[in-house]
C-alpha cells in the first residue's frame, strides 16, 4: 500500500486558516466528511481529538500526525493538510507545525494504519521530502511529490 494509493488529490488541502489544533482538527474532519469520506463526524472528530489529548501528534520540524482508529469511518483515510502559518501543537522542538498527515481508520484496520504510520514517519524524516512539500503548490503538485519519494 503506497501512500499515493491513499492520498488522493481529494484529500489534500493547501493554504488552511487555524489559529489552534482543535480547530484545525474539527476543519479536517468536516473536509473529509464533505467529501463523502467519512461515516460518522462527531465519533471521528472525538476519537481524532481524544487521541490527541493523550499525547500530541506533533513530531517536530512543523509536521504532525494526527490519527485515530475510529468507528467513525469504514476504510483508512489518509490527507495532508496544510496551514498558512505554523500553529502550536505540542510538538518536541516547540515549533509551530504547518503541515499535518492526519489518518483514520477503522478499528479493525491497526496493521494498515501502523505500516502508514511509519511510512509517513521515514519519510518526514528527510528535509528535502519536507521543503517540496512545503513549496507544492496545490494538490497535483503535492501528489507529484509524494510520486518522487513515496515511492523508493
Amino acid at each position: 500500500m503506497r501512500l499515493t494509493e491513499l492520498i488522493q488529490p481529494a484529500t489534500v488541502v493547501t493554504g488552511l486558516a487555524s489559529t489552534s489544533g482543535d480547530e484545525l482538527l474539527t476543519t479536517v474532519v468536516a473536509d473529509l466528511d464533505a467529501r463523502g469520506l467519512v461515516e460518522d463526524r462527531e465519533a471521528a472528530l472525538h476519537d481524532l481529538l481524544a487521541r490527541e489529548r493523550v499525547m500530541s501528534t506533533g513530531v517536530g520540524h512543523g509536521v504532525a500526525i494526527p490519527h485515530a482508529y475510529t468507528n467513525g469511518v469504514r476504510r483508512l483515510i489518509v490527507g495532508l493538510y496544510r496551514t498558512r502559518e505554523p500553529i502550536p501543537f505540542g510538538a518536541p522542538d516547540d515549533a509551530g507545525v504547518d503541515m499535518f498527515f492526519v489518518v483514520l481508520g477503522p478499528k479493525a484496520s491497526r496493521r494498515d494504519h501502523i505500516r502508514v504510520l511509519a511510512r509517513i514517519s521515514r519519510l518526514i524524516g528527510h528535509a528535502d521530502f519536507r521543503e517540496d512539500l512545503r513549496r507544492a503548490e496545490g494538490a497535483d503538485a503535492v501528489i507529484a511529490v509524494l510520486r518522487r519519494f513515496g515511492e523508493r
